[in-house]
């Protein structure tokens, strides 16, 4: 660290040696900076391409300096001298060393690692971290399904190999309810392969679609597909069974010669007989040897053992066969035959071909109203087709049910219809809501059907809720009614009593209302009179004689009656009354007239009443 920073002139003479000593002597000079450092440079690592696992890739280490004579010492993922180094001059005075590696890319590698250390004992490290890739190849469908039967089960193997133990993928099949199986064996150290079997059964709407097996691993998916071809199975030409030589009674048989059967659940087989002879014992075979059903279990093939069971009772005519847990491969045919001691019975029309069906029907729902209102009742049903009458489906709602019933019809040979039928209160909330009916059939296999309710009236749902029980809604809109009926009144006449004075008075022959009629309040339209300035007392108001103390008296009328008091025709005539004032002479000038004696006013004056004003007037 001493020379750090240290300058270097080199002095170079531009003229010949022969101007050394003339006058005019010239030399041109240039400077030099040393840089000096105490810590190593650190090394650039690059790689070429990505790395796979199981593929060759290659990754370079290199690191600058400037002592060609004594250079540093590179280490590539700890293997000294793996390859050898290259040495390359970049500028003046430095240079590059290079050293490069090739190798197999494993699972396991993560990162890679260089190393330097320069003369003077300075190192220095650097890391690149892999991202490394597990490859995979394109899977294939070996044996891909050609034309089948419908109902027919066929085995279809879709396979994948890939690198990578941790990305094992995962391959599915585009129908649903198949069974299928997979398993994983490795090839080599870093290459494996995954193998997926299905069991394909088809039905008549499945023709022209494609069969597609899809691997996804964590990087990607990759997938194959085959285009179905299903036919209709048809009543062979010509049955024969294997015992129809076994004996010589033959008897008329009632047995469909299709069925359909869901696999996994159970099927009931329906068959009837007609005769006279009673039967000891009923046998179910395949038409192509061996025994489904025997009274004696030995006899039973064991592929059907404790699955199989007579339903019908011989001496009645009914052979009908159950058949629990059935496989994919059932199809049969299956024949009826009987035994009656040593005798033995054969059946015309007495065998069934089972039509697989790896999916069981969807649900039909009755239509529901497009609109509901939130609180209201409504009863929809769910029905769907079935042929294992003993395990028959069961039904689940995604709303609570007020009320549940659940019905059981025979439509065809051997089908039967199940039907719940439930009434629900409909849940608040406005906006679009499913309601959704699912069927569980025997062993697990399900299918929901859904449909939408556009509910609204939340708002007044919720009010009526919160309102007690014992309160009718009728009652509720009449008290709101009646509410706004007296807010509504008393906002009128408040507002009325303002405009009062600005009101021109009223015509005087205007005709009364009956309201003016029967009502105690004046219209609107009258003068009231002016307010006492004391009230009377309850003797004065009904005292019939006239108070003492006014100055002038009212002539006494007779009362009205009950028709004068309701009357249009009212008396409008001003009712005056006459009184003589204190002090008061009344003069006509040019007649003399006599004035009578009176007793003097002074000597027998009465305090007046002020309940009620004095009237004065001169006529």
């Amino acid at each position: 660290m001493s020379h750090n920073q240290n300058r270097i002139f080199p002095w170079v003479d531009k003229n010949p040696i022969a101007s050394y000593h003339t006058a005019d002597q010239s030399f041109s000079d240039m400077t030099t900076e040393l840089i000096v450092s105490d810590q190593a440079l650190v090394p650039h690592l690059s790689i070429t391409g990505i790395p796979r696992v199981g593929e060759q890739s290659k990754v370079s280490c290199s690191v600058r300096h400037t002592c060609l004579s004594a250079p540093p010492t590179l280490t590539l993922n700890g293997k000294d001298g793996a390859d050898v180094p290259v040495d390359t001059l970049e500028s003046d005075g430095i240079w590059q060393r290079t050293v490069e590696q090739t190798w197999t890319v494993q699972e396991a590698d993560v990162s890679v690692n260089c190393a330097v250390r320069f003369l003077g004992g300075q190192t220095a490290t650097n890391e690149l971290r892999l991202n490394v890739e597990c490859p995979y190849k394109e899977i294939t469908m070996d044996e891909p399904p050609a034309e089948t039967i419908e109902g027919v089960a066929k085995t279809v193997i879709c396979s994948v190999i890939y690198t990578c133990k941790k990305n094992k993928p995962t391959i599915t099949w585009n129908f649903e309810d198949m069974w299928s199986t997979s398993y994983t064996k490795p090839l080599s150290s870093n290459t494996y392969v995954t193998v997926s079997n299905v069991t394909f059964i088809g039905s008549l709407t499945d023709d022209g679609k494609p069969l597609t097996c899809t691997a996804r691993f964590l990087t990607g998916e990759t997938s194959k597909s085959a285009t179905l071809h299903i036919k209709k199975y048809d009543k062979p030409v010509e049955e024969r069974d294997l015992h129809e030589n076994d004996g010589t009674h033959v008897l008329a048989a009632d047995v469909p010669f299709r069925y359909n059967a869901l696999t996994r659940s159970c099927v009931v087989i329906p068959c009837s007989f007609q005769g006279d002879e009673l039967l000891t014992r009923g046998i179910w075979s395949k038409k192509t040897g061996g025994v489904v059903f025997h009274n004696g279990r030995s006899h039973v093939l064991d592929h059907f053992k404790d699955r199989t069971r007579l339903l019908g009772n011989l001496n009645e005519g009914n052979c009908s066969l159950e058949i629990d847990d059935i496989k994919p491969f059932d199809n049969g045919p299956f024949c009826f035959h009987a035994e009656k001691e040593n005798e033995k019975y054969r059946f015309n029309n007495s065998c069934v071909f089972i039509v697989m069906k790896a999916s069981p029907e969807k649900p039909v729902m009755t239509p529901v109203p497009a609109e509901v209102d939130a609180g209201s009742t409504i009863s929809v049903s769910c029905s769907v087709n079935h042929t294992c009458p003993s395990h028959p489906p069961v039904f689940a709602w995604s709303v609570s049910n007020l009320t549940s019933e659940v019905t059981h019809t025979l439509t065809t040979q051997g089908v039967w219809k199940v039907t719940s039928t439930i009434t629900f209160l409909v849940e608040g909330g406005d906006g679009v809501k499913s309601l959704t009916c699912t069927a569980t059939f025997w062993r697990g296999k399900q299918q929901a059907s859904t449909v939408k309710l556009n509910v609204k009236g939340s708002l007044m749902y919720q009010f009526r809720g919160s309102l007690p029980v014992s309160i009718p809604v009728s009652a509720v809109v009449l008290i709101i009614i009646i509410l706004a009926s007296v807010f509504g009144v008393f906002i009128w006449r408040k507002r009325k009593h303002t405009d009062d004075s600005l009101k021109p008075p009223p015509r005087p022959e205007k005709r009364r209302s009956l309201w003016d009629r029967l009502s105690r309040r004046y219209p609107e339209d009258r003068e009231r009179p002016p307010r006492p300035e004391k009230r009377r007392s309850i003797w004065s108001r009904f005292a019939s004689r006239t108070e003492d103390g006014r100055v002038g008296w009212h002539e006494r009328k007779p009362r009205k009656s009950f028709w004068d008091r309701f009357s249009r025709h009212q008396d409008n005539t001003a009712d005056l009354s006459v009184g003589y004032v204190n002090n008061s002479t009344a003069v006509n000038c040019g007649t003399h007239i006599s004035k009578q004696r009176f007793p003097s006013p002074k000597g027998n004056r009465r305090p007046p009443h002020s309940g009620r004003p004095e009237v004065y007037g001169n006529l």
